[in-house]
């Protein structure tokens, strides 16, 4: 992995973000570059100070191992920019602070930075005690979802994984046959979810081609809440998604299923969009 990013804002969120991605830097044997992009619509002489005070936090975090790069500028659109010129590999950043309504209008520095850039983006969700361990791929059978569990796998080598899909039962039911519990019966169940498990299974044997095991399974419910629940229950330290629906400029163009994920954020979260920077 030639090139990673680290955006910081200098919030505790970045900085655990910050030592994940040092050890993975270190681990991949990747140059990883510190971007910390400071406001210019600051009065001049503030905008300075802070830059200068960022840069000697952020080389002192780095310790040499690392380069701090300084910008003035719209902080998603400089990152946004600055991702697309440079074609990194992977791109690390801290969980957003939940400013609620502002969020829904305007989308947090993230949101925008998640759904625009040409990399992958790991969002670091608290901070790192160890390597990643257990993982899941939360799949619509969709190229890009499969690339983010190829990725997934090379930042967590050894690593167990699961790729699941979360279906509901169409129409409560509906038009099938219940059992005494109320549930619709196993021979209907089984033909609802066949088809997804063909699916499944072809995406679980083009993933071992290329190195990468899986187990699989089918999680029903909501999309968010399944994949949410699915995560707790199986202690998942890192879900890995593809970004669908997320090719314009408009923050609410995000896939339905990234944002939530993004807002509740159960474990760390890698969200690919689908292109590889050195194929481009």
């Amino acid at each position: 992995m030639p090139g990673m990013l680290m955006a910081s804002d200098l919030s505790a969120r970045s900085g655990h973000a910050l030592e994940r991605a040092l050890q993975l830097a270190a681990t991949l044997g990747a140059e990883l570059e510190i971007l910390h992009v400071v406001d210019d619509s600051l009065p001049s002489r503030i905008a300075e100070e802070a830059g200068q005070s960022a840069y000697e936090m952020l080389s002192r975090d780095a310790a040499g191992t690392a380069r701090v790069n300084l910008r003035f500028g719209h902080p998603w659109r400089v990152v946004v920019d600055h991702i697309a010129q440079r074609r990194f590999d992977l791109v690390v950043m801290g969980a957003h602070r939940d400013r609620g309504i502002l969020d829904l209008f305007r989308g947090s520095v993230l949101h925008r930075c998640v759904q625009m850039s040409q990399a992958p983006v790991l969002v670091v969700s608290d901070r790192p005690v160890r390597p990643y361990a257990r993982l899941m791929t939360a799949t619509s059978f969709a190229a890009r979802d499969a690339e983010a569990a190829r990725l997934a796998a090379r930042l967590a080598k050894g690593a167990t994984m699961r790729l699941v899909h979360a279906y509901r039962v169409p129409f409560g039911g509906l038009g099938y046959r219940m059992d005494e519990t109320g549930d619709i019966t196993k021979h209907d169940r089984d033909e609802i979810e066949e088809p997804m498990l063909i699916q499944l299974r072809q995406m679980q044997e083009r993933l071992s081609q290329d190195g990468v095991t899986v187990d699989i399974g089918l999680i029903e419910g909501r999309a968010t809440q399944a994949v949410l629940g699915a995560v707790e229950s199986e202690e998942i330290d890192l879900l890995a998604i593809g970004r669908h629906g997320a090719e314009g400029h408009v923050p609410m163009t995000m896939g339905r299923v990234a944002s939530e994920l993004l807002a509740h954020l159960p474990c760390d979260l890698l969200v690919h969009p689908g292109r590889s920077p050195q194929a481009r």
